[in-house]
């Protein structure tokens, strides 16, 4: 991986499971549905995917399987460790693999370009005009 363009990684709370990620993300969003907001502790998620082949994940990790508020499967892998969610597989999205932006510890990341389940965003959340604005998923 040496040598590639944009490459980035991303961790756990303890570091001791990681992602690196090649390229730019194929796409950056926000997410305000209630499991979202269950599985990050907040008032929405914030996430990047990259094509599967982009990313590497190294380290102990446990998966936790459920379903989104669409229906579809969604998978998270986090460290047994310290709880941290660092990637998931979703259903609705073939080949890629989701990283919370967060897990990149980087200010100057992407700008996400939506928000999806904008119905259920909390009553305070106000967003630039030039985030696309989703109700459901």
């Amino acid at each position: 991986m040496a040598g590639v363009k944009n490459e980035r990684g991303a961790s756990c709370a303890c570091g001791s499971l990681t992602v690196k990620t090649n390229g730019e993300p194929v796409d950056v969003y926000l997410c305000s549905c209630l499991k979202c907001q269950r599985g990050t502790g907040s008032a929405f998620s914030y996430a990047a995917l990259f094509s599967d082949s982009a990313v590497t994940i190294t380290g102990e990790r446990r998966q936790y399987a459920d379903r989104g508020d669409s229906g579809r499967a969604i998978e998270s892998s986090f460290c047994p460790t310290c709880g941290t969610a660092v990637a998931f597989l979703a259903e609705g999205l073939p080949g890629m693999i989701g990283v919370p932006v967060g897990c990149f510890a980087g200010p100057n990341f992407a700008k996400p370009s939506k928000l999806f389940w904008a119905s259920r965003r909390h009553h305070w959340l106000d967003l630039p005009a030039d985030i696309a604005k989703i109700d459901t998923q």
